[in-house]
């Protein structure tokens, strides 16, 4: 049990060691060990890292992956979920050490207003990340904020902050922490920032909502540096990713035509297309869309695009380019991986094993019924509980969901009244943007959401597409990161609203986040489909409401289940109390109470069953009497301590043939003369005086540790395994007694009686003997035999315990007695003669006093006729007689050597006694 215990404290302490080192690391069991890459989805941003590495932003701007230059994923950095808002990851940047720079955008609970930006550091070893600095805003940007142009260069972090007409660069020093302000600007008059880049006074360029490029000159001053008059492009190729390249050149995407375009930054000269849509096409042959979402330029101003689900690396050396759909572990996240997975493994091993070895060594094997019931029930009703209440949400959300899109549905069929689509086609550039046309649209759109309090709009969003030369742009977004103009793909379900007028629904997800959505189409005033209005909303914030909802339902449902358990435990516990009762009544007749009554009052089949246990306790009883008294009729009959030496429990166990050989005293015992005694009594006298005379004198045998094996008519005979000295001991106590049982004898006018006894030790049988039908103990010996001819000659030799000289000698301590040897004695049917010895201790004292005197007389004369010395020998024991007239061995003694004496012994005489 000590080893078992240790063994269980052993495992839990390897569990708590192996899960403090899990949980840090659980976030890798949601990847199989054996997977070797992920797929990249969902991009929107993207880095050159130092040693030709990347970093991205990914999975709708919920990630940033730090990409080796083999294409391993080095780490990946996930938003954590906060309650009541929604984080993005707006941009990034790399510093010199590797150090990631993150612009965390914070949304409201619906994902659409900015609550505040913060610029996260994350170093390059892993460590804790650092907030290096927080700007609150006013409120009303929405999913991008006033940060723009995050950069990091020479171990600082640039940042602009546009304040609707002025712009200021600042710079923080990591190890700083405070902000400083470098300059500031003036943005020219209805001109509204987009894009900056650059942090260098005469090396500052940024584009406005309007499609233009302009140059910060070094006294804050803004010139046009696209497009310009000449350039074959217009308002309409808006420039977006803005990069400066080491070679002097400004790089940016042409979203009009989804090219990469530069131009030598300083004059705005050598305007070509670095990149076009067949190049991408000829790249990016399986790609679902060729967007470009993001530019950045790696070493020697490689030019690297984003794509949704992959990058694509432009070079000069053709050789060198590639692209990265997928992402692979290395060595190190595989290993890990594989460790974290080994040790879910092995807490749930460890977890059996433990429940195990408690199970066998600590419960035996045993659980109670209450907790049976327990593991039984609680589970089952857990996981009913768990499956109403996710019934109970999916029902929940998915009449949400529908309800949702219905009335985006009823806002998209609005759109028609809501939008005048003559003003809509007055809007011909970006250019437009925010003119009288725009300011109308966008005031009536917004007036059907806003209110006093932003929350009514519950992260609604609206984005109106225009209808022209059979392409779709976006004209208006509430996503403050699109730009007006941008193309957009036209699908199945926007020819159905364009060409039909049918209201279409459906979910969509991008590199910006997900989306539930409503179009609808806009008409003109000839009844002419101009444009297309959508409204939706913000999966993630829906799926974040519905978790709420889900915990909530789950607390509620938990607090229900808590109830019921509780509820079913209590009752559980009452149900079984009648079985308890029960079982304590069970186990206190399993301890020997026989006498034991259960008191169960309910009246159901635990209460049946009780009272068929106090019947059965009733029966047992009277069955274990009735046995009780058999087993102790069967022990007068037979000695308990015969079934012991046959090796048995009682008499039920004995079976015909049962025998074992046991070396023991056997003592014979009779009444001399008894035949005399009972012609003068009637048959009934003659049992009573045997039973009296019985049951006064066998106690002695039980005192020695002796059992009597048989009564034989007037006496029996009595074993005695134990000691020598016990059947010597117990025959003198009985011939002691045998003086005060003359006396009541002679009181109730009944002649005394004498007794014969004879003991002699040697091998015997033990064991059963009869019939089926009937058996009986029995002892079987020659020595037995011989016993009970010695006690029939103790008489004829004058002797009240005659014993034989080998059973004399084993005795321990044999001076404790008083006897006398009696010589060799011939007995018919044994070949050689036997020594007998006479013990006179129990004799009447007058009696000892005289054998006392005579002993040494009698022995001399005995070895005298044993000599031959027949004359000497008769005329010793005439001494021996003078002294005691009552010795009937010297007499025998005398008459026999008288004869030898006169007539000669017979020939072969070996100086024997026959008797």
């Amino acid at each position: 049990m000590r080893r078992s215990l240790w063994g269980i404290a052993l495992l839990l302490v390897i569990a708590i060691g192996t899960g403090l080192w899990l949980y840090p690391n659980a976030g890798r069991l949601e990847v199989l060990p054996y997977a070797k890459d992920r797929p990249l989805s969902y991009l929107s941003k993207a880095a050159a890292g130092p040693d030709g590495g990347l970093i991205a932003i990914g999975d709708s701007r919920q990630e940033i992956v730090r990409i080796s230059g083999e294409g391993a994923i080095e780490e990946v950095i996930v938003q954590e979920a906060a309650s009541g808002a929604r984080h993005d990851f707006t941009d990034i940047a790399v510093g010199d050490d590797g150090s990631v720079y993150a612009l965390d955008t914070i949304l409201d609970g619906y994902g659409l207003y900015v609550q505040e930006e913060r610029i996260v550091r994350y170093p390059a070893d892993g460590s804790e990340e650092t907030v290096l600095y927080a700007f609150k805003g006013n409120g009303t940007n929405k999913r991008v904020g006033l940060i723009k142009g995050l950069q990091a260069a020479g171990g600082s972090v640039y940042f602009y902050i546009n304040q609707e007409t002025e712009v200021r660069l600042y710079r923080i020093a990591p190890q700083d922490g405070e902000p400083e302000e470098m300059l500031s600007f003036q943005l020219p008059a209805d001109r509204y920032l987009s894009e900056i880049v650059g942090y260098e006074p005469g090396g500052i360029y940024y584009s406005t909502k309007r499609g233009a490029v302009f140059r910060v000159g070094a006294d804050g001053s803004s010139a046009m540096a696209y497009p310009l008059v000449g350039m074959e492009r217009t308002r309409k190729n808006f420039p977006e990713g803005l990069q400066l390249g080491a070679d002097g050149r400004l790089y940016f995407i042409d979203r009009l035509v989804n090219s990469v375009v530069s131009m030598t930054a300083a004059d705005s000269s050598g305007l070509r297309t670095e990149i076009d849509e067949a190049s991408l096409k000829e790249r990016a042959k399986d790609a679902e869309s060729l967007e470009i979402m993001d530019l950045t330029l790696g070493a020697d101003d490689r030019m690297i695009v984003a794509l949704d689900d992959r990058i694509v690396a432009f070079g000069a050396d053709p050789s060198g380019d590639g692209v990265l759909t997928k992402l692979a572990y290395d060595r190190s996240s595989s290993v890990a991986g594989w460790l974290a997975w080994i040790a879910a493994a092995a807490l749930l091993v460890i977890a059996i094993a433990v429940l195990r070895l408690v199970y066998v060594h600590v419960l035996k094997r045993r659980v109670s019924l209450f907790f049976k019931q327990v593991f039984a029930i609680v589970p089952l009703l857990i996981l009913a509980m768990f499956l109403l209440s996710n019934f109970i949400y999916d029902s929940f959300s998915s009449r949400m969901e529908e309800d949702m899109l219905r009335q985006l549905s009823l806002l998209a069929r609005n759109g028609e009244n809501l939008i005048d689509g003559d003003r809509l086609k007055r809007l011909l550039s970006p250019d437009d943007y925010r003119n009288e046309d725009y300011e109308a649209i966008y005031g009536k759109i917004n007036a059907l959401f806003e209110s006093e309090d932003d929350a009514n709009r519950k992260g609604l969003y609206s984005t109106l597409y225009k209808y022209e030369n059979g392409e779709l742009f976006i004209l208006m977004d509430d996503d403050d990161g699109v730009n007006m103009y941008k193309p957009f793909p036209v699908s199945e379900e926007n020819l159905l609203v364009l060409e039909k007028g049918e209201i279409q629904t459906n979910l969509w997800e991008d590199a910006t986040g997900k989306w539930m959505y409503a179009i609808g189409p806009v008409y003109d005033s000839s009844g002419a489909v101009v444009g297309i209005y959508e409204t939706g909303r913000d999966l993630n914030v829906l799926y974040e409401s519905n978790r709420t909802i889900y915990k909530s339902i789950m607390r509620n449902i938990g607090i229900i289940s808590i109830g019921l358990i509780v509820l079913v435990l209590a009752v559980t516990y009452y149900l079984l109390s009648s079985l308890r009762k029960l079982r304590r009544s069970v186990m206190e007749m399993a301890n020997g109470n026989w006498d034991v009554k259960v008191d169960i009052r309910s009246q159901d089949e635990v209460g049946d069953l009780g009272e068929q246990f106090n019947r059965m306790a009733l029966h047992i009883r009277t069955y274990i009497k009735d046995i009780t008294s058999f087993s102790e009729a069967s022990h007068r009959f037979v000695p308990q301590q015969f079934f012991k030496y046959l090796g048995k429990k009682g008499i039920t166990d004995i079976h015909l043939g049962d025998q074992v050989q046991q070396n023991m005293a056997v003592m014979v015992a009779n009444i001399r003369s008894f035949h005399q005694l009972s012609k003068q009594l009637s048959p009934k006298q003659n049992f009573d005086f045997m039973n009296g005379f019985l049951k006064r004198f066998s106690p002695y045998v039980r005192t020695e540790e002796g059992l009597i094996s048989k009564y034989m008519g007037a006496g029996f005979m009595a074993l005695f395994p134990a000691r020598n000295e016990d059947a010597l001991r117990a025959a003198v106590a009985i011939r002691r007694e045998l003086v005060q049982y003359n006396e009541s004898l002679a009181a109730s006018g009944l002649a005394p009686v004498d007794l014969g006894m004879a003991i002699h030790k040697g091998p015997l049988m033990l064991g059963i003997v009869g019939e089926e039908q009937r058996m009986e103990g029995n002892v079987i010996s020659d020595d037995v035999n011989m016993t009970a001819t010695l006690e029939r000659m103790s008489d004829t030799m004058g002797a009240s315990i005659l014993v034989t000289r080998t059973y004399f000698d084993q005795l321990r301590s044999p001076e404790r007695f008083r006897f006398r040897m009696l010589g060799r004695v011939r007995i018919d049917g044994k070949d050689e003669p036997i020594e007998l010895v006479d013990v006179y201790e129990g004799d009447p004292e007058p009696a000892r006093q005289l054998k006392d005197r005579t002993k040494a007389l009698f022995e001399k004369g005995i070895e005298l006729c044993q000599e031959g010395r027949f004359f000497d020998a008769r005329e010793t024991f005439i001494e021996v007689i003078k002294v005691n007239r009552f010795d009937k061995a010297a007499k025998l003694y005398f008459y026999l050597c008288d004869e030898y004496y006169q007539k000669g012994a017979a020939e072969g005489w070996n100086g024997t006694l026959a008797v």
